[in-house]
């Protein structure tokens, strides 16, 4: 099975070089043109290009693991380690970097500079082909936590040609980055997300505001958002349709953020609404 697959997937990338070779020739020619026609030729090359320089890649220059790791402010666990392997036939370079991990009012991820909570080495690697090497992640910051504190560990490959063995004929190096989840505990854990407010948008949709009043993330697995309007109708939702960017999301500690769902047949609009939320906690699950 394995064979294969590799097969089929060196016949893939061949037949996409070869396409990509006669998009970039279409390309030059089309330049030389003038008028509406040109302007389609390009758009519509442009996407193929990308499309095809896709295919072309392979699936992963190197893989890092664990994409989550729980640690403690001190101790033997307030050290982990994470594997960065290299399965291309080139010595690649990584930079290993933190960042910290908040929520804004959307719920989108924001970032920033966590070099003063880690001690990472090496930071800076060159990995051999076909070859791995470990990196050791040691958490520096506060010992005492109200609450837990959210990070990314991010591996980024950087340019870097000497010694390249392979020549694929490629006219595209792909660099790729992969931002692992890490969380510092504190010593009690109390989970606790509610509903906040539930706002009719008048747009034929919900917005329902959730606060994570705990002190540790929550990934809201088999969430059922229960609501009544003012007339006493109850409705029970769940699952990603009825409760889009809610159901298996991750908020944070302390985070307190908005997400529009559908307005829910049996309710009615512009009414004042109650609502409950439950969900499946377990802190080894997150």
């Amino acid at each position: 099975m394995h064979l294969i697959s590799v097969a089929i997937d060196v016949w893939v990338m061949t037949v996409c070089r070869s396409f990509l070779q006669i998009a970039i020739r279409q390309i030059i020619m089309s330049s030389r043109q003038k008028g509406v026609l040109m302007r389609h030729k390009l758009n519509f090359l442009g996407s193929l290009i990308l499309l095809l320089a896709a295919c072309c890649s392979p699936l992963f220059a190197f893989q890092f693991e664990p994409l989550v790791q729980n640690f403690d402010v001190s101790g033997p666990d307030a050290t982990k380690t994470f594997t960065i392997t290299n399965d291309s036939d080139d010595i690649i370079a990584v930079v290993v970097s933190a960042l910290v991990r908040t929520q804004d009012a959307e719920g989108n991820e924001v970032n920033s500079d966590a070099s003063r909570y880690f001690n990472i080495q090496p930071s800076r690697i060159l990995i051999q082909p076909q070859s791995s090497q470990i990196v050791r992640v040691q958490y520096r910051g506060p010992r005492t936590l109200p609450q837990e504190l959210s990070f990314r560990i991010v591996a980024e490959q950087i340019p870097y040609s000497q010694g390249r063995t392979s020549s694929s004929g490629s006219m595209f190096n792909f660099l790729y980055v992969f931002r692992s989840s890490a969380y510092v505990l504190p010593s009690e854990i109390r989970e606790n997300v509610a509903v906040a407010g539930v706002v009719d948008n008048g747009d034929g949709s919900l917005a329902i505001t959730l606060t994570n009043n705990g002190n540790v993330h929550q990934i809201l697995y088999d969430a059922q958002l229960t609501l009544q309007d003012a007339s006493g109708n109850t409705v029970t939702l769940s699952g990603s349709d009825a409760l889009p960017g809610i159901s298996g999301s991750n908020i944070l500690a302390g985070a307190t953020w908005t997400k529009s769902i559908p307005f829910p047949e049996g309710l009615e609009g512009g009414s004042s609404y109650r609502a409950s939320l439950s969900y499946d906690f377990d802190i080894r699950n997150q």
